[in-house]
C-alpha cells in the first residue's frame, strides 16, 4: 500500500472518531445487538439444540461489517460532492489511493468492531473450539469479508455521489441480505422455497465457514472454498465499478 493510502486512510479514522454515529456504530451498537439477540433469541435456540451464544458471535460481527461499509459509503459520497476526490487529482497522489485509504479504515473500524464483541462473547460462554491456526482463520475470514464488502459499498458511493441517494440504496443491500442469511436463524427455519437463497448467498456462505473455523471436528474445506470464491468475485466487482466510479467523479 502506497505512503498516500495511508495518509489518506489517517484522515479517515479521524473523520469517523469525531462523529458519535461512527463510533455508535462500531462500538455500540454491535454489543447491543448481541446483548439483544441473545437475550430474546437464547432460549428458543438452545431449545432447538442450538448453542446460540456461538452461533450468534459470526453474525454480530459480520452485521458490523455492514455497518462499516454503510458508513463507507457515505464518506465516499461525501468525498465526491465535497471535491475531496477532485482535489486530490490535481495533487502527486497514487490514482488507488482514496479507495485504498477509505478501504483501509473501514478494515480497521471492523476489527475494532470485533475486539469488542469477542470479549462479550467470551463473557455470555463463547468459546473458540478448534486450533490456533483456525481462530486466525475466523479473524482473517471476517476481515476479508468486511474488506470486500467495504468495497463494494465504497463503489455504491461514488457512483451515487449523494448522499441523500447513497443511505437508502445501502439499506436495499443491507436488509435483505442480512436477514435472508443464517445469520440469526438457520436456512431450514425459512419456508422451503427460499432455502436455497438463503443457503447460497455470500453471507450465508461466510457464516458457515466462520463457525466451522470457529468449531472442532468440522470440515472447513468446502465452507471455505465457498466462501473465498464469493468474497473474491466480490472483490473483484467492488474494485472494478470503484474504478470505473472515480473516473467519472473525478
Amino acid at each position: 500500500m502506497s505512503a498516500d493510502a495511508v495518509v489518506l486512510a489517517g484522515r479517515h479514522l479521524r473523520l469517523m472518531a469525531r462523529r458519535p454515529a461512527s463510533v455508535l456504530g462500531a462500538v455500540v451498537f454491535p454489543l447491543i445487538f448481541a446483548l439483544l439477540f441473545f437475550t430474546v433469541f437464547g432460549r428458543v435456540m438452545e431449545r432447538a439444540g442450538y448453542d446460540y451464544v456461538f452461533y450468534l458471535l459470526p453474525a454480530v460481527i459480520v452485521q458490523a461489517c455492514f455497518f462499516t461499509a454503510m458508513a463507507s459509503a457515505v464518506l465516499s459520497a461525501e468525498d465526491t460532492t465535497g471535491g475531496t476526490l477532485r482535489r486530490l487529482r490535481t495533487m502527486p497522489v497514487n490514482r488507488s489511493a482514496p479507495i485504498l485509504g477509505l478501504l483501509t479504515a473501514a478494515v480497521t473500524r471492523a476489527a475494532v468492531s470485533m475486539v469488542v464483541l469477542v470479549p462479550l462473547a467470551l463473557a455470555l460462554g463463547f468459546r473458540f473450539r478448534g486450533s490456533f491456526l483456525a481462530t486466525a482463520g475466523f479473524v482473517v475470514l471476517l476481515l476479508a469479508f468486511a474488506a470486500a464488502l467495504c468495497t463494494c459499498f465504497i463503489a455504491m458511493g461514488l457512483a451515487l455521489r449523494r448522499v441523500e441517494a447513497v443511505q437508502p440504496a445501502v439499506n436495499l443491500v443491507y436488509f435483505p441480505f442480512l436477514l435472508l442469511s443464517s445469520a440469526f436463524a438457520p436456512a431450514s427455519a425459512f419456508p422451503a422455497w427460499l432455502c436455497p437463497v438463503v443457503e447460497h448467498q455470500p453471507v450465508s456462505r461466510v457464516l458457515d465457514a466462520s463457525r466451522a473455523l470457529a468449531d472442532t471436528g468440522v470440515a472447513v474445506a468446502r465452507p471455505l472454498l465457498f466462501a473465498g470464491l464469493w468474497l473474491a468475485a466480490l472483490t473483484v466487482l467492488g474494485l472494478v465499478l470503484g474504478t470505473r466510479a472515480m473516473g467519472r467523479s473525478i
